[in-house]
């Protein structure tokens, strides 16, 4: 055990050191490049100060601000990050302005009203990490049952009398439940003390994940529902919620949320719900870390379900597991994994899905209810063994009339386009692909394909700022579509993985070829490829230069992720394009 236990606490800090090192020298950039690379926003003016609500309103900056997320921790400070700043969550456009909550008003004199800048802010959580890996030695839970699983290759039991009772009650129209889904919660039930589900991209896994639930407190347990991000919690337990017998409590134990309206009651700690008083059954959402701390230090669960374990690291499990006598993880090898300094080579062994998988086969959700037939069939090839069927497999694109331009890129599922430029020197940022993007959107949203359904994702920061940007100051686009901004989803692949439209426009960006050279891990991984077009439900549009495609034919016989983009361009049909810059002004 102290071997194991050793190495992981060591993996622990040196990804702490890495962290801080590479925030410290994002810090110690001059604001123009931090603002140029999307890492912060400067130049900022006070319009408001809201000692009430202990928020600052700013005047709204001319640069993109959608860079940061709402409830996204920042620091607030006179262009010195490091050093004097405060701690700020970013509310977004509000209002009142762009909006930040800061708990630290009386603490500072705003005489100053412009010159202020935000930038990413770095919270050391290793000290929650280690306190879990500590715990696994000194508590019966983790020695017995939870460092088996983790070190031991210990694998689930399974009870065949169980599965047939619990396979047989979920088998009718009332559940709506497929048959991949009821093996899931059959199997899931009838496992201890875990059990993994594959969910692959559109299988209903929310719909499976709240069927158990609804199953586990039939038998009264006390349910813990977590996640790696507070949307997958928020989304299981609304989905939850509308399913299980109304006289169970569904509660939320985390700070306010004030982003969003939840038709469940949060509570500040377990005392505060009164469920510390209950027996069960109950259900209750909460973050890894909340279990960590007072809000949840005084609880235990019968059973832990959860989410989006794909991107969640062995000792952000930990904590859960301690609080827990059976787990059930839901997640998918195949999409994103978490983000990880020292396993860049295999970042998938730091997730505990990833881990778990190795030792115990998971069931696989098998039906996709958001990809058509032609969309399923490369990843399903690619990814899933040629398992993965579409429950829409005849839905097309709903066009409202014929696109003016680009009609090519509809007449089939996957279209390709190589963006010729003058010169190939593009890094995180490339116009050409740029102006396509919006311009193709321009034409979609004037066939009738709402702004909601059309989606614009990337690999960069960069050139997610950069189509924003178009979207928003477009004269075209404000005289024709207004509101079109507000609602085309723009973002990176990392922040886009749990969404759906009905167009997907991928961006490669990058055509400098020492660039591609250094990142081509990140550019073609696997993953990624695999997030970024499974958005899509009725069609994807591909844009990406020469010199991507010619670097991925050189390296493909010995560089796998390589071989893989490769496949997605020959899945697709290449149409021939000349943008120019005119396209979107």
């Amino acid at each position: 055990m102290r071997k194991e236990l050793e190495s992981l606490t060591r993996e622990v800090k040196e990804e702490k050191s890495q962290q801080e090192q590479n925030i410290h020298r994002l810090w110690a950039k001059p604001l123009g490049e931090r603002i140029d690379s999307c890492r912060a926003l400067g130049n900022l003016t006070i319009a408001e100060i809201d000692s009430k609500n202990q928020q600052i309103h700013f005047h709204p900056p001319a640069e993109d601000f959608a860079l940061f997320r709402e409830q996204e921790p920042l620091r607030l400070s006179r262009n010195d990050p490091a050093g004097n700043y405060f701690q700020v969550i970013f509310l977004g456009l509000t209002n009142n302005g762009l909006s930040v909550q800061c708990r630290q008003l009386e603490d500072f004199a705003f005489n100053e009203k412009s010159g202020w800048s935000l930038d990413e802010d770095f919270f050391d959580l290793s000290p929650f990490y280690l306190r879990a890996i500590e715990s696994l030695a000194e508590d019966a839970h983790g020695r017995d049952h939870v460092f088996p699983v983790l070190f031991e290759d210990q694998t689930n039991e399974e009870c065949s009398d169980t599965y047939s009772d619990v396979a047989e009650s979920l088998d009718n129209d009332e559940n709506e439940l497929n048959d991949s889904q009821v093996d899931a919660v059959a199997t899931a039930l009838a496992s201890s003390p875990f059990h993994l589900i594959q969910g692959p991209p559109g299988t209903g896994k929310t719909h499976t994940l709240a069927q158990l639930v609804d199953q586990l407190v039939i038998h009264g347990h006390r349910i813990l529902v977590t996640g790696f991000t507070h949307r997958s919690i928020h989304n299981a337990l609304i989905k939850i919620q509308q399913l299980v017998d109304s006289n169970c409590p569904v509660v939320k134990i985390s700070p306010p949320v004030v982003s969003e309206r939840l038709p469940f009651p949060v509570y500040d700690d377990f005392s505060a719900s009164g469920l510390d008083l209950e027996d069960g059954p109950y259900i209750i959402g909460a973050t890894p870390f909340a279990l960590a701390s007072r809000r949840l230090s005084a609880a235990s669960f019968d059973s832990a379900v959860i989410d989006e374990t794909s991107q969640l690291t062995i000792p952000a499990a930990i904590m859960v597991m301690m609080k827990s006598d059976r787990w059930f993880f839901f997640g998918d090898q195949c999409q994103l994994p978490p983000v990880s300094h020292i396993h860049r080579d295999s970042p998938r062994d730091a997730s505990i899905f990833g881990r778990l998988v190795k030792q115990s086969k998971p069931t696989k959700l098998d039906t996709t209810y958001r990809m058509n037939d032609e969309l399923t069939e490369w990843p399903s090839e690619t990814f899933y063994q040629g398992e993965l069927e579409s429950a829409n497999p005849n839905h097309r694109l709903p066009l409202k009339q014929t696109p003016r331009n680009y009609r090519e890129l509809i007449q089939t599922e996957y279209s390709l386009v190589n963006v010729s430029s003058a010169f190939d020197d593009s890094r995180s940022r490339n116009d050409d692909e740029a102006d396509l993007a919006a311009d193709i959107t321009l034409n979609l949203l004037e066939s009738g394909i709402p702004a909601k359904e059309i989606g614009i994702i990337t690999p960069f920061r960069a050139q997610a700022s950069r189509i924003r940007q178009l979207l928003r100051h477009s004269d075209r686009f404000q005289v024709k579509f207004p509101n079109a901004y507000h609602e085309i989803g723009v973002d990176t692949v990392d922040r886009f993985q749990g969404q759906e439209r009905e167009v997907i426009i991928y961006s490669f960006t990058a055509s400098d070829s020492e660039f591609i050279r250094k990142l081509d891990n990140f550019i073609f991984q696997s993953e990624r490829l695999n997030v970024a077009v499974t958005r899509a439900r009725s069609l994807v549009i591909l844009l990406h230069s020469a010199n991507l495609r010619r670097h991925a034919e050189t390296i493909a016989d010995y560089h796998e992720p390589a071989a893989v983009f490769l496949s997605l361009l020959a899945a697709s049909r290449e149409i021939s394009l000349h943008p120019t810059h005119e396209h979107s002004k």
